[in-house]
């Protein structure tokens, strides 16, 4: 014998049944907030990043407008206007990342076929703990790419040889040149070279220059 009476038996199924329902409930809203946050890093990484970036001086009302508003795009709002876009001819050279409020010189990207170095100007200190570089340049965007590819390579659809991937080389902290291989199309090296002279400028903000 269990020493459980018939009541205690039909109490306990029933809170059984209640936890399962509890749980199948909190697995739906769960899978409901992953969705939509698939949705905002969707918006984020298409451009709709301006609202966000503009929420210490706007209300959210304001910023929910902006959102709605948003053209689709590739980088921040900041960052479009501060590097000139890229024609779909463009194979290689090098280009200048320039503030977009007042065009001070950032740094300067030497785009080849296959690479991009992005090197900052001559006498500018960017450190490589100073956000916004790890946490949306290169956590977000870059490792976005990677994943991708990552993916690409399992499906066999790239060769691993082919998959993006990236350095960040520093002198005592301060970063010296950012080397991105295979970005591979046209409309990656321009989410790069746009995404980093936004991350620029929000890190010269963010050390008082």
């Amino acid at each position: 014998m269990s020493g459980y009476s018939e009541d205690d038996i039909r109490r306990a199924a029933d809170i059984r049944e209640w936890l399962v329902k509890q749980i199948a409930d909190k697995q739906e809203e769960v899978e409901r907030l992953r969705t939509a946050l698939s949705l905002i890093d969707d918006l984020l990484k298409q451009g709709s990043f301006r609202a966000a970036a503009s929420l210490g001086s706007h209300s959210a009302g304001s910023a929910t407008a902006q959102v709605q508003q948003a053209r689709p795009a590739s980088q921040p709002a900041a960052a479009q206007q501060a590097a000139p876009t890229l024609k779909a001819t463009d194979s290689g050279g090098t280009r200048q990342l320039k503030r977009a409020k007042d065009d001070f010189m950032l740094g300067n990207v030497d785009v080849s076929p296959t690479s991009v170095i992005i090197v900052p100007a001559h006498g500018l200190s960017l450190n490589v703990d100073t956000p916004p570089i790890r946490s949306f340049f290169l956590n977000r965007i870059l490792d976005g790419m990677k994943n991708k590819d990552a993916e690409k390579v399992g499906q066999g659809a790239i060769k691993e040889s082919d998959a993006l991937n990236y350095r960040v080389e520093d002198d005592g902290g301060n970063i010296t040149r950012i080397v991105i291989d295979n970005y591979r199309d046209k409309e990656r090296l321009q989410e790069i070279f746009n995404t980093s002279a936004w991350v620029f400028t929000r890190m010269l903000e963010k050390s008082g220059s």
